[in-house]
């Protein structure tokens, strides 16, 4: 007699048909697009596997007895007949266990606990807690929310159901959290510069990998092209942290207002919100009127000058005698005066007690009022407990902007300004500006102020200024090429005073080796694959899966900055720097050019060089 003809069994029992329905569109619809060759485009260039339901287990070959038996017991039990059979055990759950080890063994692995760990024996942990980062990240974001995503079984009466359990709630907190641990530990426990996670991650796993529950794209050609003109959703990303949308103010239709989550270039969700947002930046607060406010002659510009000039010098005294010199406290100072000098023109005065004052100081130590915009429970926590005074500072922060000098003359778009470049244009994608009230502004500007505004300068400035305080440790578990990359201008640096061109490219080399912000984020418009993520082969991602562009890989890559990438050398670096070719990211662009570029970069540049004449002990800028 012939053999019995054996049977196909479904490794997770009957599917449903909402399952077969994804099946069948998932192999009828084109196969999507790659993130490779410097763009996010059809695919082209590799063979990757056809699109598949990745949380499904493999179909198994079995005998009919065999194949009866698994019908009976998928029939009486599903849930765990499903429980053993998914590829959830192997591409999820121990994942997510080894990284909860990983990233223990790591937060024990060097100072505070334990002070005495190598670099050699730190790198080696910290690799294999990323490594396995990779693949917890891996399995989140290719099921972005998906009802086949995490657990495949129905447990303790479906809290446990996939993404809309609890078990997803927890993994999708771990993945960020986990992810981001070695920059936590690295920089909060001065173990090594924050920086050395993008780089290390570069280094071992090749351009494409996970940081902090995101695909993080590393080499310069990607980035630069989609910061270019590429379609940019950021949605409520900032960098490694998500936001919280509740915690913004929205447009008077509904819609979110915060500019550094609007969408911008060909996303089918751009309403042209951010090119105007861009444009009435340029027409009221960085125009030819503020740039006139920012000249040294003003006399605004020569008090914060002079009262940087007298604190730099008594700290500089102190540190060279070997006392407690303070800190840099009046660098912060100094640039909160400028920008709100610079911006909306309000000059702050010298009455610590006045509301303008403290508001004002209030919004460059700006941790309470950021992180109650985080995701993570301690955001929560904080945006509880100084709740009254955030709403109260916010309050009058808005009544600040609100009668500033720079929006009384405040009206809405009426049509895209004449000179609005190219890229700007098309940033519209079609649309004429949304009219935004003034109200609606200077609700888009609170946030952008306290978030971007005030702590992107502050932090530039700091990391020029330790040029003069011994420079910036980057701390003792580090490799020795990370310690031989200057994070500022070295100690003893002949900085070139008086001659402005000059400076600004040694501010710019500054940003780039020190970077204030490490990346942005957006979400990917379509199905897309990248060739080879983490060294573990071509992996498809689907539409709104996080994808962030990394800055610190940008500016350490050879391709731009040759042999010289980890030297100090604003000079030999100049055509990369400045200028209307440049390539470097500093601002959220590709030099001055890009949809996404920081509007406030000419104010912060100002600020910059204004500080550092004031410090020239020629005097050649400011007399005293």
């Amino acid at each position: 007699r012939p053999s019995p003809p054996r049977k196909m069994v479904p490794a997770m029992g009957p599917p449903s048909a909402s399952y077969m329905e994804r099946k069948r569109a998932a192999v009828g619809r084109a196969k999507g697009s790659t993130i490779d060759d410097a763009r996010i485009a059809p695919r082209g260039g590799f063979d990757t596997p056809d699109v598949k339901i990745m949380s499904r287990g493999a179909t198994p070959l079995l005998p009919r007895s065999t194949a009866s038996s698994a019908d009976s017991c998928c029939a009486a039990c599903p849930c765990l007949f499903d429980f053993a059979s998914s590829c959830w055990l192997t591409g999820c759950v121990l994942p997510l266990c080894a990284s909860v080890c990983c990233t223990c063994t790591l937060a024990c692995a060097g100072p505070p606990c334990s002070p005495c760990t190598t670099p050699e024996c730190y790198m080696s942990l910290e690799r294999m807690q990323s490594a396995v980062h990779n693949h917890v990240a891996l399995w989140k974001l290719q099921h972005q929310g998906e009802p086949s995503a995490g657990c495949p079984c129905y447990m303790c009466c479906g809290c446990l159901n996939g993404c809309c359990g609890l078990f997803w709630v927890l993994m999708d907190m771990w993945t960020y959290i986990g992810g981001g641990a070695p920059i936590t530990f690295n920089s909060v426990f001065g173990r090594s510069a924050g920086w050395t996670t993008y780089t290390r991650r570069q280094a071992w796993f090749g351009g494409t990998f996970a940081l902090s529950s995101k695909l993080c794209i590393a080499d310069a050609d990607r980035v630069n092209k989609q910061l270019l003109d590429g379609p940019m959703d950021r949605d409520y990303y900032l960098g490694v942290h998500p936001l919280r949308p509740m915690s913004f103010d929205t447009f008077s239709d509904g819609k979110k207002s915060f500019p550094l989550a609007l969408p911008s270039g060909a996303c089918p969700m751009n309403g042209g919100a951010h090119a105007t947002f861009h444009s009435s930046f340029g027409r009221y607060l960085w125009n030819d009127k503020a740039a006139e406010r920012m000249q040294a002659s003003n006399p605004v510009v020569q008090r914060a000058a002079a009262e940087m000039k007298h604190n730099f010098a008594h700290a500089k005294r102190a540190f060279e005698a070997g006392e407690d010199w303070g800190g840099l406290w009046f660098v912060d100072l100094f640039c909160t005066r400028l920008v709100f000098w610079g911006m909306v023109g309000v000059d702050m005065g010298d009455d610590p007690s006045s509301e303008v004052y403290r508001t004002a100081m209030w919004a460059q130590n700006n941790n309470p009022a950021t992180s109650r915009h985080m995701v993570v429970p301690p955001g929560e926590v904080i945006g509880k407990v100084y709740a009254a005074q955030i709403e109260e500072k916010v309050a009058s922060l808005r009544k600040i902007f609100a009668a500033s000098p720079a929006l009384a003359d405040y009206e809405p778009l009426e049509a895209i300004p004449e000179d609005a470049s190219e890229l700007r244009r098309a940033d519209y994608h079609g649309h004429p500006p949304r009219r935004v009230s003034k109200a609606e502004f200077i609700d888009q500007l609170v946030p952008a102020t306290i978030i971007a505004g005030l702590l992107g300068p502050k932090t530039l400035a700091n990391a020029l200024m330790m040029s003069f305080f011994g420079g910036l440790d980057i701390g003792p578990l580090s490799t020795a090429e990370e310690r031989a990359t200057p994070q500022c201008p070295p100690p003893g640096f002949d900085f070139p005073f008086g001659d402005d061109d000059k400076l600004r490219l040694v501010i710019l080399e500054s940003l780039r080796l020190a970077p204030a912000v490490y990346e942005t984020v957006f979400l990917l418009p379509e199905e897309s694959s990248v060739a080879d993520y983490a060294g573990l082969g071509p992996k498809r991602f689907p539409a709104g899966c996080p994808v962030m562009l990394s800055y610190v890989n940008t500016a350490f890559d050879p391709a731009i900055w040759g042999n010289t990438a980890r030297d100090f050398d604003p000079y030999g670096h100049a055509a990369e720097l400045d200028g209307p070719q440049a390539r470097f990211n500093g601002f959220n662009g590709v030099g001055p050019r890009g949809q996404r570029a920081c509007p406030g970069r000419g104010l912060a540049m100002a600020i910059m060089l204004h500080m550092l004449n004031a410090i020239d002990p020629h005097e050649r800028v400011f007399a005293s």
